[in-house]
């Protein structure tokens, strides 16, 4: 089967029902903690997708991972993943659901890209500026530094890009000056 429609379907029954429940922030914190240990740790994978271990192990698994209180609602998602023996889909799913949480909370993620480490009130007019221009009511604004870029920056927004490094100036400059004929006159 279709390993993305299976996750976006899955997703979107545990978006309606955590809707219902009333538990949708916190589910959806709980999935983006789930998802960054299942991404880091490899021996949480190798547990999840071992046939030997049984679905209460790897379900005490998960709650140990969440550290905590699990929310009724993820609880009782999982176990029903793991029940249906569709574990390995299990990444996928969560990721569904944290893009269809902020696609139904107008969340923008956004990267911006330095070359030199950027103030915070420099990043949070930028996150201002996004949010208008976007009409979300959140802006998720994730800094990174590339020494590469030489000055600038880069700002994405899903299927938006803003290049205005100095090395993209730089490579677009070395180009033209590639393609004329180098002659003095």
């Amino acid at each position: 089967m279709d390993t993305g429609l299976i996750a976006r379907r899955y997703a979107t029954a545990l978006a309606d029902f955590a809707a219902a429940n009333g538990e949708e922030r916190r589910v959806c914190d709980e999935a983006e903690r789930l998802a960054s240990a299942y991404r880091v740790d490899s021996s949480l994978r190798e547990a999840l997708f071992s046939p030997v271990l049984p679905a209460a192990a790897k379900e005490a698994l998960f709650r140990q991972v969440l550290e905590g209180e699990v929310s009724r609602t993820l609880d009782g998602f999982v176990s029903l993943v793991l029940r249906r023996r569709r574990e390995k889909y299990l990444c996928f799913m969560l990721h569904s659901y944290l893009s269809l949480y902020k696609q139904r909370h107008h969340i923008l993620d956004a990267t911006l890209t330095t070359a030199v480490p950027v103030s915070d009130a420099a990043a949070e007019r930028i996150a201002g500026i996004a949010q208008m221009r976007t009409r979300s009511r959140e802006v998720t604004l994730h800094r990174k530094v590339d020494g590469s870029l030489v000055g600038g920056f880069v700002f994405r927004a899903g299927d938006l890009l803003l290049d205005a490094s100095l090395a993209r100036q730089l490579n677009l400059l070395r180009r033209q000056l590639g393609r004329r004929q180098n002659r003095i006159v």
